[in-house]
């Protein structure tokens, strides 16, 4: 039973596929506000990268305790169903976040939760890599328009990746869609969480008249067919226990096709197998890193990859991660130049 009426504030996360909005959250949770937060993340293909990066966690699980009194809610099904369970805890939060998938547009977002009087829709931030926002609209131009037209916070982010010049494009860009919304320039995510928390700044009537994009999201490995043209996504899941090599994988992900907008994972790296690689590409940028320990989770490489509707050849795909096992990879240049002159041999007959 509910103990307490009065309406719980809720942000939604949102921001276009590899823009930073998992490194802004993880900011707000490690932060010092005092604040008891909600997170729900809506991430989509068969793995939810994004809640592995925000906390050490068990797929099956669908809330997670955090250390800090924070909580963390993976959405796999009814968005309202989920806002529900959390405000029901007998322990409620002070605030929940949302951090939406790179996809969704968060107009219905607004229209699916605005119905919940126990929740008042605090503020939606928007993240932006200013670095790749250019080819974002220019393909998907009516999802852009509509993330960076509902925020009442713009997270200018990357800075660091641009020249003024650009950032000035960028940001008129911004103002000509949302002129009401505040503009912050970040690195790495790092707002201040004063200007993030508590902000109370969302006005539902900027909303008035607008419908949400009818956005779809399927799995490669499985067959569907359309009615319609709206956007759709497809993803792509690839797994192993075995480790794989960092100089392959790095190799590999640099040659990626630009079919594949987005890929993100989890990496079980035998130049270090202790500690988790992580697995960022976004647009043309690719970045594998270390990340924290695996404790005492099961080491696994889980990546998704992200692309448009019939553009992922999942063959190919196949071969490229499953070359970058160690125990596929070569054991040393010379041995790399000497398969690579085999390879051209062989094809000369």
């Amino acid at each position: 039973m509910l103990t307490n009426t009065k309406a719980i504030p809720l942000m939604i996360l949102t921001g276009f596929l590899g823009s930073g909005k998992t490194t802004v959250l993880n900011r707000m949770l490690h932060g010092e506000h005092g604040l008891k937060i909600a997170v729900m993340v809506n991430d989509f293909g068969a793995v939810n990268i994004d809640a592995q990066l925000i906390v050490d966690v068990d797929e099956t699980d669908e809330m997670i305790n955090l250390s800090n009194g924070c909580i963390c809610c993976t959405i796999r099904g009814d968005l309202v169903k989920a806002v529900l369970q959390i405000i029901e805890r007998e322990e409620q939060p002070d605030m929940i976040v949302i951090e939406t998938s790179g996809v969704t547009d968060p107009i219905d977002v607004v229209l699916t939760l605005r119905a919940i009087n126990l929740i008042k829709i605090d503020s939606v931030v928007t993240v932006i890599d200013v670095e790749q926002v250019f080819d974002a609209y220019a393909a998907y131009e009516t999802l852009m328009l509509n993330q960076i037209g509902t925020a009442d916070l713009v997270l200018l982010n990357k800075v660091d990746l641009v020249d003024e010049g650009h950032l000035a494009k960028v940001t008129g860009l911004v103002n000509e869609i949302a002129p009401k919304a505040r503009l912050l320039e970040t690195v790495q995510g790092n707002a201040p969480l004063e200007v993030l928390l508590g902000t109370h700044t969302f006005d539902m009537t900027q909303i008035d008249g607008k419908t949400a994009q009818d956005i779809h999201v399927h799995d490669s490995d499985h067959h569907h067919e359309h009615d319609d043209h709206s956007l759709i996504f497809d993803t792509w899941t690839w797994t192993s226990p075995k480790p794989l090599s960092y100089r392959a994988l790095e190799r590999a992900v640099d040659k990626l096709p630009l079919t594949v907008y987005r890929a993100k994972g989890i990496l079980f790296l035998a130049d270090d197998p202790d500690k988790r690689g992580l697995l960022h590409v976004v647009g043309k940028r690719a970045e594998v890193s270390w990340g924290e320990a695996w404790h005492s989770q099961a080491p696994q490489t889980q990546i998704v990859v992200i692309g448009k509707q019939d553009m992922l050849d999942t063959t190919a795909l196949t071969e490229t991660f499953e070359a970058c096992l160690a125990e596929n990879a070569p054991k040393s240049e010379i041995e790399r130049v000497a398969n690579r002159a085999l390879a051209w041999l062989r094809g000369q007959h």
